[in-house]
């Protein structure tokens, strides 16, 4: 029976809770670049120990999810996310989404809404291109699996000793290519405005995600706004994520005391460039 429960508590069809804390009142919900999985987060769970708990999603094709079809959209992995949502439904959570992750992220909140759930209470998103801009498939390579080696070299996501593995490139290789196919194929539908804040992260060296592609998030939320430029390059923020637990902390803490409708009726915007150390 045990082992039932804790089956439950790591593998909710679409989320891996990969560091438990059911007495924390927050989940901290992150989303999977492309060809990632739930596990791209999993050293992530040192920072959250005694701060949040830590889930990811994990999209069919890998993982936990290994035997399950691609899906076919980022509406349909929305759709499937957002229906897995509900044991979270009862604590506050924030969605934080890296590239892929962002648009993920970002539509699951937005069905969420439709559907009338709760839903996060902020959303932190990093190297993605605003829904909607003419930039969001700048840079992305073509889909063959030369290409596709080269672009995981380009982009420094994966260590070299990887990429000479041939049979992990192999097993690698198709979940990058039903990833940036998602990317490709995405097509934003304006909609109702999100109602909480919307904190977007980019690094000044990824031209993947250049600042004048990350402006147009300002667009999607009738709350606060705020986009912060930091050192390094497209993986900059997953290698912070006392960043982003920081912002976490920082939103939960400021909208104690508020309503959604105070925070839409004080929205505000800001931009900041973080120096390096």
């Amino acid at each position: 029976m045990t082992g039932v429960a804790e089956a439950s508590r790591t593998d909710l069809a679409g989320y891996v809770v990969l560091g438990p804390s059911p007495a924390s009142s927050t989940v901290l919900v992150c989303f999977h670049f492309a060809g990632g999985s739930a596990q791209s987060f999993y050293s992530w769970r040192t920072a959250c120990k005694g701060r949040c708990e830590l889930a990811a999603a994990e999209l069919p094709g890998r993982g936990r999810r290994q035997r399950a079809p691609f899906v076919a959209s980022i509406a349909e992995a929305a759709e499937q996310l957002a229906s897995a949502y509900l044991p979270f439904a009862r604590r506050k959570t924030v969605f934080y989404g890296h590239s892929l992750g962002a648009l993920l992220a970002f539509e699951t909140a937005r069905l969420l809404r439709q559907r009338g759930l709760e839903g996060p209470s902020c959303l932190i998103v990093s190297s993605r291109a605003a829904p909607g801009s003419s930039l969001t498939r700048v840079g992305l390579p073509k889909l063959s699996d030369a290409d596709l080696r080269h672009y995981l070299g380009e982009i420094q996501g994966t260590p070299k000793v990887l990429l000479d593995n041939a049979a992990l490139m192999e097993f690698a290789i198709p979940s990058l290519r039903s990833d940036l196919g998602l990317i490709y194929d995405y097509a934003f539908k304006p909609g109702p405005l999100l109602d909480i804040p919307i904190d977007v992260i980019g690094g000044v060296n990824d031209k993947w995600a250049p600042l004048e592609s990350l402006l147009g998030w300002r667009a999607l939320t009738r709350a606060s706004f705020r986009l912060r430029m930091i050192a390094g390059g497209h993986f900059a923020a997953t290698s912070a994520p006392d960043l982003i637990l920081e912002t976490m902390e920082t939103y939960l803490g400021m909208m104690t005391n508020e309503s959604a409708s105070d925070r839409a009726g004080s929205a505000r915007s800001s931009f900041e460039t973080v120096p390096g150390e």
